[in-house]
């Protein structure tokens, strides 16, 4: 399954970093309970950025930044069907509403208008 691939790799990087995720946490501006459904498989971050980050702080090589985001892509479209929705671009537009004209009110004649004094 993707998102056990995507979630293997960064558990490798974090391991081999020798880094608690405390640590990693502090690094990195994030929780640790974040970083730890990440690399569990329990969550997919909706974005690249932090898992890039995660990467670098445990040396990751460009190899392996590579074939991290290759999985993180593959995790994330999987994650969206999970939630039911496609991908932004591939959603359907929602039916135009017909356009009504504004409610046009007439102005009440001066003898008709309430006296404000």
């Amino acid at each position: 399954m993707a998102g056990d691939d995507f979630s293997e790799l960064l558990g490798r990087l974090k391991e081999r970093s020798g880094l608690s995720y405390g640590v990693l946490g502090k690094r990195l501006h994030t929780s640790t309970s974040t970083l730890h459904r990440y690399v569990n498989g329990d969550a997919v971050p909706t974005d690249y950025a932090p898992v890039e980050r995660f990467a670098r702080v445990c040396k990751a090589t460009p190899e392996e930044l590579v074939e991290l985001h290759r999985r993180w892509v593959l995790a994330d479209a999987q994650r969206r069907r999970k939630a039911g929705g496609a991908p932004a671009e591939e959603q359907p537009r929602a039916a135009a509403q017909p356009v009504t004209e504004p409610a046009v009110y007439k102005r009440q004649p001066p003898s008709c208008r309430p006296r404000s004094w």
